[in-house]
């Protein structure tokens, strides 16, 4: 067994990013290596968002639930600091800073998310919480009927449809308790509703859609919404509707230095290196990976945090890449758990639908919407921002 370093010779890892990839990596080192690294976490926001819950938020008075970084990187000993990660200088295990400083590092985890940018003219694109203000206005819409239908909208190319998938139920289910008539319809690219789960998942999804009367549309990539308020299809058909909601394209960040794809995404290894880089590591939504999720990022963060402590020195097993797709599917009676096993490619390879919790070792109970292995038990115990 390695001898533990002292504090001036531990491994300086720098974290960019505060969202779920990031703050994952920074508890999971805390956990496997607390006394062979330290750590840097730079974010250009303060707060830790919990983007999943934006479509709850929108239909209860709720504020938007979010985390203190500064307190999350006290509490694990680490170094916090406001700012952005705009360049990387590999060889030299340096990154610039928005602020012009350079910051040297043994080990860089990139966790800086996408870019999320309107993918249907025309329609309302709903990214997270900054959108629910528009969300709490349709509805006052449809009570008042000034709207009588709503078409939520995933179109080809999107990498998370589920939140889509609950703004309509949620919908469907507040129109239904306020004894309001109105329309509403999901159309998708998806043959069948959320078939990334896998072929067991999506009569079930199905079938909640149709008890809350939501129409599904499968097949149909949503292209643009024209003067009418028509949504136009990319077979030449349009539907009818009063407003369109839509989900967004994303794109990878731009941070010189980095090797993109055409969508400015980077493409890593199974566990977790950018390919051509030394030491530099990227995880969640900026990688190339096609399905852009918190849960599936915090599991990215865990392979390269165990990889570093490996690495280290620490009393580790060797790190092994594994995709768990989980979710938490709100807007029904009852929320439904929905879980399948991914391959390199993002399709789903095992499927399991759950009605109640996961089981022990993969417990999401409310108001979690998204698992980490480090993260769940940690927000449980900390208390969020008050707005």
């Amino acid at each position: 067994m390695s001898p533990v370093p002292s504090s001036s010779d531990r491994a300086h890892v720098l974290i960019a990013g505060g969202g779920f990839g990031g703050v994952e990596t920074m508890l999971a080192l805390r956990a496997l290596a607390p006394e062979r690294v330290r750590v840097t976490l730079v974010s250009d926001s303060p707060s830790f968002a919990y983007k999943p819950a934006a479509t709850m938020e929108a239909f209860f008075e709720t504020p938007p639930l979010a985390y203190d970084l500064q307190a999350i990187a006290t509490d694990v000993g680490a170094s916090f600091r406001r700012d952005r990660v705009e360049a990387v200088a590999a060889e030299a295990h340096s990154a610039r800073l928005a602020s012009f400083a350079h910051l040297h590092y043994d080990a860089l985890v990139l966790a800086v998310g996408a870019r999320a940018a309107s993918a249907i003219p025309g329609a309302l694109t709903f990214r997270d919480q900054h959108e629910t203000h528009h969300i709490r206005h349709l509805m006052s819409e449809l009570r008042s009927g000034t709207l009588r239908r709503i078409i939520f909208a995933v179109p080809s190319g999107c990498s998370w449809p589920l939140p889509l998938y609950e703004l309509a139920l949620l919908t469907a289910t507040r129109l239904g308790e306020l004894d309001v008539s109105g329309e509403v319809m999901l159309v998708s690219h998806e043959t069948t509703p959320l078939c990334l789960f896998g072929a067991e998942a999506s009569p079930l999804v199905a079938n909640l859609l149709a008890e809350r009367g939501v129409r599904f549309i499968g097949g149909s990539d949503p292209q643009s919404v024209d003067r009418s308020g028509a949504l136009a299809l990319a077979s030449g058909e349009t539907l009818d509707a009063d407003r369109v909601v839509a989900a967004p394209k994303l794109g990878g960040p731009k941070i010189a230095g980095l090797p993109a794809d055409r969508r400015g995404f980077i493409t890593t290894d199974a566990l977790g290196s950018v390919i051509g880089l030394p030491d530099v590591y990227a995880v969640g939504d900026m990688t190339s990976f096609p399905i852009k999720q918190g849960g599936l990022a915090a599991q990215q963060a865990d392979v390269i945090a165990q990889r570093l402590a490996f690495d280290q020195g620490a009393t580790v097993a060797q790190p092994r890449a594994r995709r768990v797709l989980r979710a938490r599917l709100v807007g029904g009676a009852n929320p439904v758990f929905l879980r399948t096993e991914l391959d390199e490619l993002g399709q789903a390879t095992a499927a399991t639908t759950l009605h109640g919790h996961f089981n022990d070792s993969e417990s999401n109970t409310p108001p979690e919407k998204v698992f980490g292995r480090y993260l769940s038990p940690y927000l449980r115990a900390r208390a969020p921002q008050v707005a």
